[in-house]
């Protein structure tokens, strides 16, 4: 089983259809704006010595990762940036990864990241920072660039209306 999460807060847009798109019968789909999360808030950084204080999905989700075949994040840009979703569980991750060290280097030989964005050209970095993140070995076999403007595209216009769209995620999944 794979897990595909949408890191998007709007529903049914990019996000939502390329998770639901590249999804086979027994892989789960999740949404982030729906789980219940808690960002880094209101504490005395009890995650470096103890357990973190939030009770919240975050852990769950994570457990649940760790048992996947494969996690795919598909993660939009807002204002130049992933989104605060994606933040969220970055942040949050780096508690679960404290207690659980050995299961990190298996999670990132395991996740694909797709990024939703404007363009290359106005934001070099915005690809950079997963590949920065993860450390991955080979950063094109981990992450997928989707530029909307090469599409001329609205924001409310779907990338997966594009043939060559489908083409790059089919090669980007085969690899």
């Amino acid at each position: 089983m794979n897990i595909i999460i949408s890191f998007s807060a709007r529903k049914n847009g990019n996000c939502d259809t390329i998770a639901r798109y590249i999804a086979s019968e027994n892989d789960l789909c999740i949404n982030m704006r729906e789980l219940d999360l808690r960002p880094c808030a209101e504490c005395s950084y009890e995650c470096m010595t103890d357990k973190c204080v939030h009770n919240d999905e975050i852990y769950s989700l994570l457990e649940k990762c760790s048992h996947a075949n494969k996690v795919f994040f598909i993660v939009p840009m807002y204002c130049g940036n992933p989104s605060s979703l994606y933040f969220i569980l970055n942040e949050r991750s780096q508690d679960f990864f404290m207690r659980n060290e050995s299961l990190y280097e298996e999670f990132t030989k395991k996740l694909y990241i797709i990024g939703v964005y404007g363009n290359k050209q106005d934001y070099p970095d915005f690809l950079n920072l997963f590949q920065k993140q993860y450390e991955f070995s080979d950063a094109n076999e981990h992450i997928l660039g989707l530029e909307r403007h090469l599409y001329h595209h609205k924001i409310n216009d779907l990338l997966l209306n594009e043939n060559d769209v489908k083409e790059k995620i089919a090669v980007f999944l085969k690899k």
